[in-house]
């Protein structure tokens, strides 16, 4: 979606809260509450006045399932992508709960022991804005490459993104290869062998500050020759845009593909919607805010 003039935030403190940068940018832009509902409703999002005062007012914070309608007043309001999505406070449940790293797979442990070998403080620092995957499957049925343009927004000050990889069951961690593109370089590497597991650094050029962004490209080379019958993303936070590709080698065709979402990476499927091959092999889907979670495709061969 094309803005209707160059993004201009008001001059609030990197520390502002929600409450005062969304208040400071309603009234910068000075569109009354109403008018904003109406905008709203318009792009197929619907909230309410009194909802939307009690967010600039502190006396309530989004909740993940508004994060679409976050992302569309930042467009309204002629903001910075992320502006106000970072201000969101990262944990909004008891102080005293903060959940597990990679709690929304169910390798989770393996890929926290990996963390703590590299640099647990990295963690949750920065947010998906956008996700451009291609997932490329050869001859073999094996998920041979994944290649991936991310774009992310900072939440808190930070040089550097984690990348995480499982392969097949059986898969063994010495056959993954983080390789950076372009935007970052490829830092240290941990590897879980009882998972089948990855977990990467890619370094950023400098240290980014908050609301600050970044694109990086890279890929994951697989040489296990392991068949696959799916792919799916995490995201802890959601509120990414979400592109996804999988290409199918000519001479090794699924039956069927349907697309993945799941709350849980081993819970159970949310939607239940079939896809159709592209006439050069393809298959993809769009989730203009993905929900936390687990999002992707699986197929079957036979």
């Amino acid at each position: 979606m094309t803005r209707a003039s160059a993004p201009s935030a008001p001059e609030v403190t990197p520390d502002a809260s929600f409450a005062d940068a969304l208040r400071q940018a309603i009234a910068q832009r000075g569109l009354a509450l109403s008018r904003l509902r109406t905008h709203l409703a318009d792009r197929g999002l619907h909230v309410g006045v009194a909802t939307l005062s009690t967010w600039q007012s502190g006396r309530r914070i989004p909740r993940e399932d508004s994060l679409a309608i976050i992302t569309a007043l930042e467009e309204l309001l002629r903001l910075p992508t992320g502006w106000l999505t970072v201000r969101i406070p990262l944990h909004r449940g008891e102080p005293s709960t903060a959940p597990q790293p990679y709690a929304v797979v169910h390798y989770a442990e393996a890929l926290t022991r990996m963390l703590d070998r590299l640099r647990r403080d990295a963690h949750g620092r920065l947010r998906n804005v956008t996700v451009l995957e291609e997932v490329c499957l050869g001859a073999d049925r094996s998920a041979y490459r994944r290649r991936v343009i991310q774009s992310v927004v900072a939440v808190q000050p930070v040089d550097r993104l984690i990348i995480a990889h499982q392969g097949e069951p059986g898969s063994d961690a010495e056959g993954f290869t983080l390789r950076a593109l372009s935007g970052c370089r490829t830092g240290r590497i941990a590897r879980s062998p009882e998972a089948g597991a990855l977990l990467g650094e890619l370094l950023l050029d400098r240290v980014l500050a908050i609301g600050e962004t970044a694109v990086v490209h890279y890929e994951i080379e697989d040489r296990t020759g392991l068949p696959s019958t799916d792919y799916q993303r995490f995201s802890e936070w959601g509120g990414m845009h979400y592109v996804l590709e999988v290409q199918f080698e000519r001479t090794a065709l699924p039956v069927r593909v349907h697309e993945l979402r799941r709350r849980h990476s081993g819970g159970p499927n949310l939607v239940h919607r079939e896809l159709l091959l592209t006439p050069d092999n393809r298959a993809h889907l769009i989730e203009p805010a993905a929900t936390a979670g687990t999002i992707g495709l699986a197929w079957e061969w036979d």
